[in-house]
């Protein structure tokens, strides 16, 4: 029986990355793709983000010679009222003002590119070939080899076994070798149908109208994104996945396809639908259990995608780097119990990987009582609507009635929608405050107090105490209201 350092199974990001570094950590590593060649799943792209330059600056500087490659340096929101009307464009910050984002610079924003996994996958798995690691394509890995409770190697579809002192399993949310190994059988809930459609288009065209920017559909309908890239864009859409579902995937589409802005949208930049795509993703509020003697999980299969976004690529390769990096702790070691393996638990969750589940019980209860609850948007939107009519622009530029009286019809308006959503407001919004730093908000009130000269006269630890009274008091009065 041959025998590993390192088996990964699964040749996406998180795989490849996790045998590249392996590989870099001087481990004898092979990695597995059941595909013909990395990229084959049916998932046409990706968005890389602004932190992809922070964490993998080698694969970025790669991307632009890559052909589906497009630029994103902002995202752009379209709010869609009942009648399939667009009435909101609202556009992030982009940080590429001077064009030192593509070197590297860390500024914040929204500063990253668009690219298809076709691309992607083959360039990262290069990179782990590379770096010694040896590529098996066209073989799925079905089974695990246990010994004593501990995941010793693992077996190919056509029964041949292959040692390994660690495993470390990328093979998607469905994964075999979390069930195999007896980690788990299924997932709770919080997963979803992940459905996609994919056109090709002019890309003349496409960057005349969209440019550097991705796109964001919100409306009485399941929130959905639009992913740009060379010559083509991919529409896509989730929500969770629970006994009592009864949508179709592609009804949740169709919905986005009517709005007629979509419409003459794919007409201008000669759209023409290629694939229908469908991938199952584990959407949760935490990831489950990663780790088991012998054997890690990552990406999708250890339910590492963003609760709040569902991004899941940055995620796959952060917790492949962090489960090899663990694999060369444990095998120097000369130990690879789950007592051992459970230290890439503790630096998974000691990392910006960990961070980003802090608060995901929030996050996800936040989707699931708004986005994803089209009854509750249609309000939700309305009220959105009424909020972005106090700007100087539009106030300056409606002209039913003098100005002043203008702006006091869009505030009570307003006012009058405020009470309806205020038990949404308690349940949803305010547990997000508890992301906020006590750092941050010292220091914003500090920066405050000199612009009020009699508060000169105290100490900024007094100023601070007050602040607090004062907030306990007004709270004690609105309860009694």
């Amino acid at each position: 029986m041959e025998k590993w350092d390192v088996v990964v199974v699964g040749a996406g990001p998180g795989g490849s990355y996790a045998a590249k570094t392996a590989a870099e950590k001087g481990l004898k590593t092979v990695f597995f793709e059941r595909g013909d060649k990395p990229g084959e799943k049916n998932s046409s792209g990706a968005g890389l983000g602004t932190r992809w330059w922070r964490d993998f600056p080698e694969i970025m500087g790669k991307l632009p010679e890559l052909p589906s490659y497009r630029k994103a340096d902002m995202i752009v929101i379209k709010v869609v009222d009942e009648e399939n009307r667009v009435r909101l464009v609202h556009g992030t910050t982009g940080s590429d003002r001077d064009g030192s984002r593509w070197s590297n610079s860390l500024d914040k924003g929204m500063a990253g590119a668009a690219i298809y996994r076709l691309d992607l996958d083959p360039l990262i798995a290069d990179m782990a070939v590379q770096a010694g690691a040896e590529l098996r394509t066209s073989t799925l890995v079905s089974d695990v080899i246990m010994d004593g409770g501990i995941v010793t190697g693992v077996k190919t579809e056509k029964g041949e076994p292959i040692a390994a002192e660690v495993v470390i399993a990328a093979d998607g949310g469905m994964s075999t070798m979390a069930r195999k190994s007896g980690m788990r059988n299924r997932w709770g809930g919080g997963c979803t149908l992940v459905p996609q459609l994919d056109f090709g288009c002019d890309g003349d065209k496409l960057d005349a109208v969209v440019g550097n920017a991705e796109w964001c559909w919100f409306g009485p309908f399941n929130g959905a994104y639009q992913m740009n890239f060379a010559e083509s864009f991919h529409l896509g859409a989730g929500k969770w996945l629970r006994p009592d579902w009864d949508t179709k995937p592609t009804e949740v589409l169709e919905r986005v396809m009517e709005i007629p802005a979509f419409r003459k949208f794919c007409k201008v930049v000669d759209a023409e639908m290629r694939e229908y795509q469908a991938h199952f993703l584990p959407w949760l509020k935490k990831p489950v259990k990663t780790y088991t003697g012998g054997m890690m999980l990552v990406g999708d299969a250890g339910g590492f995608p963003c609760p709040l976004d569902g991004e899941g690529i940055w995620h796959a390769c952060m917790s492949g780097r962090i489960a090899a990096e663990t694999a060369a702790l444990a095998i120097s070691k000369g130990d690879v119990s789950e007592r051992v393996l459970a230290e890439y638990e503790r630096r998974w969750k000691a990392s910006p990987l960990g961070l980003e589940h802090r608060f995901g019980d929030e996050f996800v209860e936040l989707w699931d009582h708004s986005i994803f609850d089209p009854e509750i948007m249609k309000g939700l939107i309305q009220l959105l609507l009424e909020f972005s009519e106090i700007h100087p622009f539009s106030i300056l530029f409606d002209w039913s009635d003098d100005h002043v009286s203008c702006l006091n019809q869009h505030i009570e308006h307003m006012f009058d929608m405020v009470p309806e959503f205020s038990e949404f407001a308690s349940k949803y919004m305010s547990p997000l405050g508890n992301t906020i730093s006590p750092q941050v908000v010292r220091r914003a009130l500090l920066q405050a107090k000199p612009k009020v000269p009699l508060l000169k006269l105290l100490s900024d630890d007094m100023y601070l105490k007050v602040l607090a009274r004062l907030n306990r008091k007004l709270a004690a009065r609105l309860d009694g209201v």
